[in-house]
């Protein structure tokens, strides 16, 4: 039976099923696939079959996506061919399976739908997982679900569209294809690689100093911001991370607040009430950016802001 985890989700549900243990997971996994990869890469691996199987803290999808790509890349080139994608999209569905084969036998299927995402090991259902409904912080009416699909020119889970629902039954949907194709057009010019250096510390950097900002405290120089960056970045295991104690806000926020500008039906809906007006179109703005640096560079950076503050009345 599968394992979901919904709106009802408790550790205790996930375990209760008489589901096989991670270990025979992992062993199970391994043993058949083990043989895909040399010697020199077998260590590499066998940590990514570890955090694959590691259901008491699961991957989420775009993690999944991460791993899946991983293996691929560690294996040996005379079985890459055993490493199977598909992905469909017509005007109704969308959806991507993942898939390791041998012979008969498919040892890992991952699959990715737009409202959940399932994974099995030789068969058996590991973990289903539902796309939640997120709420802004201010505006706890507002419903929002992202749905994603698998962007092959940005080798990643990317959020396509967002579902708003509001009080009183109205829902509509917000395009985010804008994102995307200024990202992929980025790529097909060749410089995809150095902005996305620089965007992540902008990112990073932004967040910071807005948690610093808000945080409140005075006499603040920029060898004390230093110190608290380092200790935030160390506390968040945000590795290899830069920090500027400069950066205001990174380009993906921009590119994501002039999406979301562009869309008449949700600047109309925000002009006529007074209460979703810029701060609400400021806070959508950094839901979306942070879904799409998560895309990106498969790290979460929602709770920067927060630590940062708590860093920095901490520091003072």
């Amino acid at each position: 039976m599968p394992i979901t985890i919904g709106r009802g989700f408790l550790k205790s549900e996930m375990f209760s099923q008489s589901a096989i243990s991670q270990r025979s997971f992992f062993t199970l996994l391994w043993e058949k696939i083990k043989d895909f990869f040399c010697d020199t890469r077998r260590s590499a691996a066998d940590q990514y079959i570890k955090e694959l199987c590691d259901v008491a803290s699961p991957p989420d999808a775009q993690r999944l996506f991460d791993l899946f790509c991983k293996l691929y890349e560690l294996s040996s080139p005379s079985c890459r061919g055993n490493f199977h994608f598909q992905h469909y999209k017509d005007a109704e569905c969308q959806y991507t399976n993942l898939c390791i084969k041998d012979g008969e036998d498919i040892p890992l299927c991952i699959m990715i739908r737009q409202d959940h995402y399932y994974y099995e090991i030789m068969n058996r259902t590991v973990l289903c997982v539902d796309t939640q409904s997120a709420h802004l912080k201010r505006y706890s009416d507002i419903n929002i679900k992202a749905s994603t699909y698998v962007c092959e020119p940005l080798c990643c889970l990317f959020p396509e569209r967002l579902q708003l629902s509001l009080s009183g039954g109205i829902t509509f949907p917000v395009d985010l294809k804008n994102i995307e194709e200024t990202l992929i057009a980025m790529a097909e010019k060749g410089n995809l690689c150095d902005w996305k250096e620089q965007e992540r510390k902008a990112a990073i950097s932004s967040r910071i100093n807005l948690g610093i900002a808000q945080a409140g405290v005075t006499a603040i120089d920029d060898a004390i911001k230093n110190k608290i960056a380092a200790k935030v970045i160390e506390n968040t295991n945000l590795k290899n991370a830069a920090f500027e104690p400069n950066y205001a806000q990174s380009s993906v926020t921009q590119i994501v607040y002039s999406c979301l500008f562009k869309n008449e039906i949700l600047m109309n809906m925000l002009e006529e009430s007074s209460s979703h007006g810029l701060l609400c179109l400021n806070e959508l703005t950094e839901y979306v950016a942070l879904q799409v640096h998560n895309s990106l560079f498969s790290e979460d950076l929602s709770s920067l802001v927060e630590t940062t503050k708590n860093e920095a009345h901490y520091q003072s």
